[in-house]
Parts: structure tokens; C-alpha cells; sequence
């Protein structure tokens, strides 16, 4: 495996990552450190606000507000009649219902299979002759 020059930015497992815990070898006394090099790039920010949101903040309210309520009218109009739900949905569960009693019924009967000729071979034991 070809060896790598040690970057004197990236913390080793010898060595932690905060740099006020350890003194810096004579080499690397002048390499930056990566969030120096992060924030000193000299290229502008991708965004004027350059802050990372929190999980809490909402983001874009109004328009959030305005999705949702037209998801909610879309949702409304596109219900099918109750009549006809109720028979869609009917049939879903009548079919699940068939495959999982078809999936029972093989069960049962692989069960079967294989633990008859032990039942036998006990019943014969058990059975005295005469």
C-alpha cells in the first residue's frame, strides 16, 4: 500500500482534533487548520445568509401554508364516491384475506407432512400388539 503524506490539517488518532490540546509539531506550526481554510477561502457564500437553519425554524411559511392547503383541496376533489370506495376497498381486503388463508392452509400442510410419520411411528410404538 503506497504511504500518504500526513496532512497536517487533518487530526490523526495520535493527536486530537482540537488544536489547543496539543502542541503543534515544529512542521506544522504554519498549515492552517481546516475550519480556517473553510472559512478564510476567500469565496463568497453560496447565500447572502450564509447560517444553517434550525429543525424548528420554519422555512418559507406562507408558501408552506399555501401547499398544504392546496394539497388538502386536491386530496378533497379526488376521493372517488363513497359507494364506490367502499367496494374497492372491500375486494382489497377480501383478496388479502384469500392469500393469507391460502399461505395458512400450505402452511398447515407442510407442518403436516412433515410431522405424520413421526405421529405414526409413535402411534405404532405405543399400540401393543394383540
Amino acid at each position: 500500500m503506497p504511504t500518504r503524506p500526513n496532512d497536517p490539517g487533518i487530526p490523526t488518532l495520535t493527536q486530537r482534533a482540537e488544536p489547543t490540546l496539543y502542541p503543534p509539531a515544529a512542521d506544522e506550526a504554519d498549515a492552517p487548520l481546516l475550519t480556517e481554510r473553510a472559512d478564510n477561502d476567500g469565496v463568497q457564500p453560496a447565500f447572502a445568509d450564509d447560517a444553517f437553519p434550525l429543525l424548528t425554524e420554519v422555512a418559507h411559511a406562507q408558501e408552506a401554508e399555501a401547499d398544504a392547503q392546496a394539497q388538502a383541496e386536491a386530496a378533497q376533489a379526488a376521493l372517488p364516491d363513497p359507494t364506490v370506495l367502499t367496494a374497492r376497498l372491500q375486494a382489497e381486503v377480501e383478496q388479502l384475506m384469500r392469500q393469507a388463508l391460502a399461505e395458512a392452509i400450505a402452511h398447515i400442510q407442510t407442518r403436516m407432512d412433515a410431522e405424520l410419520p413421526g405421529i405414526v411411528t409413535r402411534v405404532l410404538k405405543d399400540v401393543r400388539p394383540g
